[in-house]
């Protein structure tokens, strides 16, 4: 495995093989569908960081889908829900060994963790049109990716923060929509 294509997984040991639904989606480029549920923190401030974030709106049962490519040796995920379009940019950060996530105006340091079940995503560091977060008010996230019985790739993302409680969470799975043909 080419660890410049997998920026994701980068950080990780490989010698425990991952479940192959989470490895196809981050190192595949290509088209994924399928269903989420999305809760909304409550509050100005919370709406604001959620705008900023270009984060979706609540709702549950979802059409989400995901197409993933490669622009300029970082990987992009554009991503709609139920319509609303989400795009990021994701690249492995040498200096602090972690995954960036660059998200509207915000950038998100991101540090996957092996887990029995699949992946647990802590979220480092942030910064806010290139002002960094204060560790005090950092988010705290309780985010997992696994491979349901049904073989098909999971998530459940969410953020918290000191003060504010629930930024948002959103839950479901995907499949890909053409395997083995991946998008240029």
């Amino acid at each position: 495995m080419d660890s410049e294509h997998d920026p994701f997984l980068q950080p990780l040991d490989m010698g425990e093989a991952l479940p192959s639904a989470i490895r196809a989606l981050h190192t595949e480029a290509g088209r994924y569908s399928g269903r989420c549920s999305i809760t909304r923190g409550k509050g100005l401030l919370v709406a604001l960081a959620l705008r900023i974030g270009q984060f979706p709106p609540e709702g549950d049962d979802l059409k989400v889908t995901l197409n993933i490519r490669r622009v300029d040796g970082d990987w992009c995920w554009d991503r709609s829900f139920a319509g609303h379009q989400t795009r990021s940019r994701i690249s492995f950060d040498q200096k602090s060994g972690c995954v960036r996530e660059r998200i509207g105006g915000l950038t998100i340091w991101l540090r996957p963790m092996r887990t029995e079940i699949g992946l647990q995503i802590a979220i480092h560091r942030l910064s806010l049109y290139g002002i960094p977060c204060p560790d005090f008010l950092l988010p705290r996230s309780a985010s997992t990716e696994a491979e349901d019985a049904h073989g098909r790739f999971s998530f459940d993302i969410s953020a918290r923060a000191l003060g504010l409680g629930l930024l948002i969470r959103y839950r479901g799975w995907l499949t890909p929509d053409h395997e083995g043909q991946g998008l240029a």
